[in-house]
Order: structure tokens, then C-alpha cells, then sequence
């Protein structure tokens, strides 16, 4: 399986670059055996195109994960911290937006809650989150947009009223 894997090589470095290749790959055989473990291949005979499938997810996860890093760099870098007063304001900005953000989530249902801060606040891929909670990438697909979607009701109510009303 891992001779498998390893012919991925040239589809991972086209995509995300060859640094770190092999561990790309281990990364790669290492989430498909503990799919298979776990019965998510359910033919033998369709191993190559289940391999194709998380490597394809694999894939996404990294760059969904560069291009996250590469806005919170951008932020950082446009920050201006030669007044000390906009620190100040913005420190109390963020705090604020911390406190709504835990109120609303605090209203959520614990799946949806879990699911969101996994993805956002802990930054963990789709195919860890999917093998933590015992989810198929549809189901978190799924469950992903109704729980931002749930989020984006509760933070309209609570920035209209001041409060949630559950």
C-alpha cells in the first residue's frame, strides 16, 4: 500500500511543492490505512481510487491550510503598533469579538460547536476532524455549512438585539 502511496509523489510536489515530499506521502498512507482500518473502504478493488480520493483531500487541507497562514501573516504585518491607543482599542475590539463569538457558540448544539471550533479556532483538517468524529467528508461538509449557517443567524440576532434569544 505504501508503494501506492508513493506514486502520488509527483501529483503532491506539482501541487504543494517538493519540500517535505516524503512526509507528504507517509501523511497520505498513514490517513488512507487508518481510513481502511476503520472500514471506510468498502471494496478491496477500488484501492487505488480510494487512495486517489485522500490524496485529493490531502491536498486540499494544505492548501486551505497555506492560504490561511498567509492571511493571518498579511494581518500581522498590517498592524500598526506605534500608538498605543489603537492597540488599545483593537485589544478591546478582539476581546469583544472573543465574548460574542463564545456567546453564540455557547448556543449552539455540541456537535455543531465541536465541529466549528475544530475547523476555525483549532485549525484542524477536514480529514483529522472527519476521523475524530467519526464523520464521512459529506457529512462534514454538510454539517459544516448548517453549523456557519446556524452561527450567522445567532450573530445577526445577537448584533440586532444585543442578546440571544435560544
Amino acid at each position: 500500500m505504501y508503494g501506492i502511496a508513493k506514486n502520488f509523489t509527483l501529483f503532491l510536489v506539482r501541487q504543494l511543492g517538493n519540500e517535505d515530499v516524503q512526509d507528504k506521502v507517509h501523511d497520505v498512507f498513514v490517513t488512507t490505512a487508518q481510513a481502511i482500518t476503520s472500514g471506510k473502504l468498502r471494496d478491496p478493488e477500488r484501492l487505488v481510487p480510494f487512495v486517489t480520493t485522500v490524496t485529493r483531500f490531502y491536498t486540499y487541507g494544505q492548501i486551505e491550510r497555506r492560504s490561511r497562514l498567509r492571511k493571518m501573516e498579511s494581518n500581522v504585518e498590517e498592524l500598526n503598533m506605534a500608538d498605543a491607543r489603537v492597540d488599545l482599542e483593537q485589544s478591546a475590539y478582539r476581546r469583544q469579538r472573543r465574548e460574542i463569538v463564545t456567546e453564540i457558540l455557547d448556543n449552539m448544539k455540541d456537535r455543531d460547536r465541536d465541529l466549528l471550533d475544530r475547523f476555525y479556532m483549532q485549525e484542524q483538517s477536514k480529514e483529522q476532524i472527519c476521523r475524530e468524529m467519526q464523520l464521512t467528508p459529506t457529512q462534514f461538509r454538510l454539517f459544516k455549512s448548517k453549523a456557519k449557517s446556524r452561527f450567522a443567524k445567532l450573530g445577526a440576532v445577537r448584533l440586532q438585539c444585543g442578546a440571544i434569544a435560544s
